[in-house]
């Protein structure tokens, strides 16, 4: 048992096994990705799992969800703000750190049930002095300004003076280890005292100058009394410090607890950061570290009644879906809608904590079905940043809203025009050129989620405005070709980066067509059932009936290639005219091996490509292909995909499911599950895989327990489970009930009403009334 690790009391706090991600030695190779592993995050802020006393190898990093700046870099970025965790423990100046000291025990372990980082340390400094610290940390759900650390320091086999340093350190920077990349995103406002004591930074962010205030407060305590000797604060630079002592015991054990708080100018004018930051620290030392996380245990449970899945049979995997919804669940934000989820998370300097494609076709559906109110927030940001969409497409020469590749607070594109490898060469990135098929996934996003929801408020006052300007933008890009009386996209890039730019992805082109279908039959739907609001929005756009024409015609003419005489699908025009390679290897962790031939020649002359394409459009457009199609372009491009992005796995496992290819699907969910957990990609140092997360949630859902909403609005689940699991559990929020869903090995489906209304579900294809 994990838990064994730890003393009784960590032992009463912690969960069970399967909520547990241990960490059973140190090694300083590995930090940076467990600083991802063992991040924490509650919606409005992420800090990385780095060590309270520092180590050489760290990117110690705290962000605030939303506060962007650019500086000298090419893009928008999360702004590294002051690191809080500074505690640095010296006797006799001797610092007790795991890399100042011998190693005697270390157990580090993520408790996902209760969102806490635990750790125990038995330390030997060169004098042969042992000491015992053991903590707790937490960000707080219940009071998202709340940050703390608590460690039980006991000396082991001595007495003597502890001195202690709280500090909050403003001199952090991003990508620190880059020497290339880095960069300052803040400039120091004030260093003082936070009150008589504890320590308070400003800063501000160089561009907009946006104002956050970061402050912490520390004590130390035996039996409920403070054993604090002397406080002294220093204010060197970016640097605060408040030095204290205390008189140490030789079995006698010390909490040291400390109290942290971060404001924004988002938040409140800056004028009433510093006050802010204190009252909040205050009003969190008078409720107490306990009772804090006690309420930030209470709203943990919550979320995991409707988020945990249950997997029987397959401790592993079970625990590695839990990791990856913990993550995704703890980084959605249910009460700002000024916010998205990055690609990283919070969790790491990657994609500058940007919003991609991957929000709306990877993890939007898993907060629509578990926490609707987050994935209206995720809705309405793409709302409040509809102008910037516009502007974007206007500067790029279309029509409608163009949505940015990569999207940061303000909307517009912080995809750079060039890249710079480590070694210092440039090329021209062209992603945000030509691959547009993020504002097809912002509009199906909107569709997904009133499907899911039936929100027809957000549709009328938000979603539909989007709709139809993403349709404009869609004839707009069209381009007709005269002599083959067709419409084409050409110099676009499809999902497959491997190949850009190409004439008629037809990923994208497909996803066009729908676009502009879709939105023809809303505006019809519209008229007949909510003329008022079709009208407004009609005349805001000045959207008329010879537009809407044009659009049908658009539609009705845009090119699919395929190859002629059968149903395989093209991926882009002129792509079965390349080198046919295949893959034939996979490595210890059941990933596929580059082929050998990709030695000799560039990937883009061949037909390996890098993630789900077709497949991707098997997926999302699953109803319009019969199973002949599925199943034929299924297997031709499994064989040729390399899954050089993390979005890959899951869409493949779903579809491997839908043709019969079970155990190939099971794997690909392995695979997906553990990407972070074992560091399949190489690169979980920045951050967790956001949309691999999502994937892994559908995965299980609608693929395994075969969850979907058909044609007549119904919920139907048709199991296809693995010989693996014993049963599955989970539950979903559909039309006005609360659902869980039970699976047991023989594909046996229990649904129980949780709270709501009964509501009509098929399982198995049988209709009955829950």
């Amino acid at each position: 048992m994990i838990r064994d690790r730890f003393s009784e009391k960590l032992q009463t706090l912690l969960g069970g096994d399967e909520w547990l991600i241990l960490q059973d030695e140190y090694d300083a190779a590995e930090n940076l990705n467990y600083e991802s592993l063992f991040c924490l995050t509650n919606g409005y802020l992420g800090t990385r799992g780095s060590y309270e006393e520092g180590t050489v190898k760290s990117l110690p990093c705290t962000f605030v969800n939303g506060v962007f700046d650019k500086s000298e870099t090419f893009m928008r970025e999360l702004a590294n703000l002051p690191n809080w965790l500074g505690i640095r423990l010296y006797v006799e100046k001797e610092l007790i750190g795991i890399e100042n000291c011998s190693i005697l025990e270390f157990s580090r372990v993520l408790d996902m049930k209760h969102a806490m980082l635990v750790k125990r340390f038995l330390l030997e400094d060169k004098k042969g002095r042992q000491t015992l610290v053991e903590g707790i940390r937490f960000v707080s759900r219940a009071n998202v300004h709340r940050m703390a650390v608590k460690l039980y320091v006991t000396p082991i086999n001595y007495d003597g003076i502890i001195e202690v340093e709280n500090i909050v350190d403003g001199s952090v920077i991003n990508f620190a280890d880059a020497p290339r990349f880095k960069v300052k995103h803040t400039y120091l406002v004030a260093n003082e005292r936070l009150t008589e004591n504890g320590v308070y930074i400003e800063c501000a962010t160089r561009d907009n100058h946006l104002h956050v205030g970061t402050g912490a407060f520390l004590d130390a305590e035996r039996n409920g009394k403070s054993v604090i000797k002397t406080r002294q604060f220093y204010a060197f630079g970016e640097q605060t410090i408040e030095f204290q002592d205390f008189d140490a015991e030789q079995g006698v054990t010390t909490e040291i607890t400390k109290y942290a708080s971060i404001y924004t100018e988002r938040d409140l004018p800056k004028y009433e950061l510093h006050s802010a930051v204190k009252n909040e620290i205050d009003a969190f030392v008078e409720r107490g570290f306990e009772q804090e996380l006690a309420e930030h245990f209470k709203v943990y449970e919550e979320m995991w009644k409707e988020a945990d899945i249950q997997i029987q049979g397959d401790f592993d995997l079970d625990r590695a879906v839990r990791f990856n919804i913990f993550h995704l669940m703890s980084t959605g934000n249910e009460h700002d809608d000024r916010v998205n989820v990055g690609a990283k998370l919070l969790h790491g300097e990657e994609y500058g904590g940007h919003a991609f494609w991957d929000t709306e076709l990877f993890m939007l559906p898993f907060f629509a079905y578990v926490f609707p109110k987050t994935a209206k927030n995720l809705e309405s940001y793409r709302y409040r940043l509809l102008d910037a969409a516009r502007a974007n497409a206007a500067k790029n020469g279309y029509k409608g809203a163009q949505y940015p590749w990569e999207s940061a607070d303000d909307g517009t594109e912080q995809c750079p025009d060039w890249t710079i490898e480590p070694d210092g060469t440039c090329y021209r990135c062209y992603v945000a050129d030509y691959e547009h098929h993020v504002t097809a996934a912002v509009a199906y996003g909107i569709y997904d989620y009133v499907k899911i929801t039936k929100d027809t408020s957000f549709l009328l006052k938000k979603g539909a405005e989007i709709l139809m300007e993403t349709a404009r933008f869609w004839a707009s890009r069209c381009e007709y070709i005269t002599e083959k009386d067709r419409y084409e996209i050409r110099k676009v890039t499809g999902p497959d980066e491997w190949h850009e730019p190409v004439d008629n992805n037809v990923y994208t082109n497909y996803l066009a067509k729908w676009n502009l279908r879709y939105v023809i039959a809303l505006i019809q739907d519209l008229k007949e059932h909510h003329r008022e609001d079709y009208d407004r929005i009609a005349e805001k756009i000045s959207l008329t009936e010879k537009e809407i024409e044009e659009w049908n015609l658009v539609q009705s003419k845009i090119y699919l290639p395929r190859k002629e005489g059968t149903q395989l699908l093209e991926q882009f025009e002129g792509y079965f005219d390349l080198q046919e390679v295949t893959i034939q290897e996979y490595d210890k962790n059941d990933w596929p091996i580059r082929p050998a031939e990709l030695k000799t020649m560039k990937t883009k002359e061949t037909q390996i490509i890098k993630q789900a394409d077709v497949v991707m459009l098997l997926h999302l457009m699953g109803e319009e292909f019969d199973e002949e199609t599925t199943k034929l372009n299924y297997s031709y491009y499994e064989k040729r995909t390399l899954h050089g992005s993390s979005l890959s796995p899951s869409i493949y496992s779903i579809m491997g499911l839908k043709v019969g290819d079970d155990t190939k699907a099971y794997r690909y969910l392995r695979r997906a599950a553990f990407i972070d957990l074992i560091n399949l990609q190489k690169n979980t140092r920045e951050g967790i895989h956001a949309a691999n997360a999502g994937g892994v949630w559908q995965t299980v859902v609608f693929g395994f327990a075969g969850l979907s909403i058909d044609a007549d609005g119904i919920l139907n689940i048709t199991p296809k489970m693995p010989k693996e699991w014993e049963g599955v559990t989970f539950r979903i929020h559909y039309l006005n009930s609360w659902l869980e869903i039970s699976i047991d090995a023989k594909n046996n489906a229990a649904v129980k009403v949780l709270e709501g209304a009964q509501t009509d579900v098929k399982v198995n294809g049988k209709l009955m009334r829950v």
